[in-house]
Order: structure tokens, then sequence, then C-alpha cells
């Protein structure tokens, strides 16, 4: 569903903010769903230092 969402996107050349504003863009709901507080997005440097620590921990 994300890549035919972005897919669709670059056809059209429209540029969303994320995924979920592509995938609203073609209809579909976006929800949020409870999990790990562990499970982050890693977009920065300082992010992927966070993740490899969870990681180390584990």
């Amino acid at each position: 569903i994300i890549r035919k969402a972005h897919e669709m996107a670059k056809a059209d050349g429209f540029v969303g903010t994320d995924d979920g504003s592509l995938v609203e863009r073609v209809g579909l709901e976006v929800s949020v769903m409870l999990g790990s507080k562990e499970n982050i997005k890693i977009t920065t440097p300082l992010d992927l230092t966070m993740a490899q620590v969870i990681m180390s921990r584990r």
C-alpha cells in the first residue's frame, strides 16, 4: 500500500509530508497502533544512535 501510494504521488508530482499523507491521498484510512516505545523512526543521526543503544540492550 505504501509503495503504491508513493508511486502514485510521484506520477502525479505530489509531495506529501509523510507516508500517511500519501496513503490518505489515495483514499485509505490511516490509524495509530499501540506498540513498543522502542519502535522508533530513524530520521537523524541521533535517531540511529538511539536505535543502536536499544538494539545493544537486547
